[in-house]
């Protein structure tokens, strides 16, 4: 209950490589936690592929897809990246980052490219996983120094729980 009273917040895809093979998963507790130097925190599961591919390329991109992927964000989820390779199976488009060897989502409205700050009581206790964020864009019109629900176009998915997704619709105060 207390993780559902304190979301939603954006549901992100975060990519990263395992012997040279892309990985990506969502994940919806992520968190900025310093501004400068800019850093953020996700809650990953050691399990998951992705967890196995950040830890051995010492990088991840945190990817942040818009409302027209929640199907895909939704099917990203229910599948595992170590049994099939969910950019060719979602038709999903890799590029090259600016600055670290994972890949990152062609049609993500926002990026962060991450180097992994290893934290062993973080990783160990939680399964946090910091990220000092080396580069960042972000869709032009769809964020100018904030996300605009208010414009027309992209919008960034909140997670509410289990498989209930929202879109933020719009600015309540000036």
């Amino acid at each position: 209950m207390a993780y559902r009273l304190l979301s939603p917040g954006p549901v992100v895809l975060v990519s990263s490589l395992f012997d040279k093979r892309a990985a990506i998963t969502p994940i919806a507790w992520n968190m900025p936690v310093s501004d400068d130097p800019p850093m953020v925190a996700l809650e990953i599961w050691d399990k998951h592929f992705v967890y196995k591919a950040i830890m051995q390329t010492k990088d991840f991109v945190v990817n942040i897809p818009s409302t027209e992927m929640a199907d895909t964000v939704r099917k990203l989820g229910g599948v595992s990246g170590a049994k099939v390779d969910k950019f060719s199976e979602y038709g999903l488009t890799k590029e090259k980052s600016e600055k670290v060897k994972s890949p990152r989502l062609g049609s993500a409205i926002g990026i962060l490219e991450c180097k992994l700050r290893e934290d062993e009581r973080m990783l160990k206790e939680y399964n946090i996983v910091l990220g000092d964020v080396v580069y960042a864009e972000a869709e032009e019109g769809v964020f100018i120094d904030r996300w605009h629900p208010e414009k027309d176009g992209p919008k960034i998915i909140n997670h509410l729980g289990g498989r209930v997704f929202s879109v933020p619709s719009g600015r309540i105060l000036e």
